[in-house]
């Protein structure tokens, strides 16, 4: 009988960890999608109690989320100030985007190299669903980008250059871009970082990049991605 209760507890112990934590990750997942889309924009203060309030929730998966949202450098804490979302200057900006470029032109040679056939046919894929966004921005009122428009856009492009990164076969190059790649939705979610004709050269880049890919040319593909990664730093300093 105490075996069998000890086993009872156990069991519920870990269904509450599990829980716990996929509450955690869905609290995460919310207030990153916020800070993407700029309805937290750089320098707002994040107070634990009305997140959780706000997000239906206890503040023990609010500060698991706070806490890996500055530990991926989203978010920074202040002593005795609290949580707030990362600014970044135009030197800190500089410096991201140039340490981006290094990484991700590395990223596209081996890309060219490795990659598979199912690569070429998730970026296919994350193009066609891009020409549909363009579309929609295109007979929008002045060509404007909505806020789901852009978090649309952000989604699929870090999906794009995860298939790159993956396609690369390097675990490590994998973990430094992908935090390289969230730190640069601090600067890129205002809406008016996706003009119409911001997102037609961006997806002429796209487009070539794949077809750099699908001929295997590594040279071709470092030339696309330093072109495509010194175009949006100088669009978004153009529009801080």
């Amino acid at each position: 009988m105490v075996k069998r209760v000890v086993v009872l507890v156990a069991v519920r112990l870990k269904m509450a960890a599990y829980k716990e934590s996929f509450v955690a990750q869905r609290v995460y997942e919310q207030i990153r999608e916020q800070i993407q889309t700029g309805k937290l924009p750089p320098g707002t203060r994040l107070v634990n109690r009305k997140l959780a309030v706000e997000l239906g929730t206890s503040m023990v998966p609010v500060r698991e989320a706070l806490n890996r949202l500055t530990s991926e450098g989203l978010l920074e804490h202040l002593p005795g100030g609290g949580n707030f979302v990362r600014k970044l200057n135009r030197k800190e900006i500089i410096q991201l985007y140039e340490f981006r470029e290094s990484l991700e032109i590395f990223a596209a040679r081996e890309a060219a190299k490795n990659n598979q056939g199912y690569h070429l046919k998730d970026l296919n894929r994350i193009c066609d669903k891009w020409a549909g966004i363009i579309n929609k921005i295109k007979v929008a009122k002045s060509g404007q980008t909505t806020g789901a428009m852009l978090r649309r856009w952000l989604d699929d492009d870090l999906e794009f250059h995860s298939v790159i990164v993956e396609a690369a076969d390097n675990p490590w190059l994998a973990k430094v871009a992908m935090d390289l790649k969230l730190m640069t939705l601090v600067v890129r979610n205002k809406p008016q970082m996706l003009s119409y004709e911001a997102a037609v050269t961006t997806q002429e880049d796209h487009i070539a990049l794949v077809d750099a890919f699908s001929k295997r040319d590594a040279d071709k593909a470092a030339d696309v991605m330093r072109k495509h990664i010194r175009q949006g730093v100088a669009f978004i300093l153009a529009n801080q």
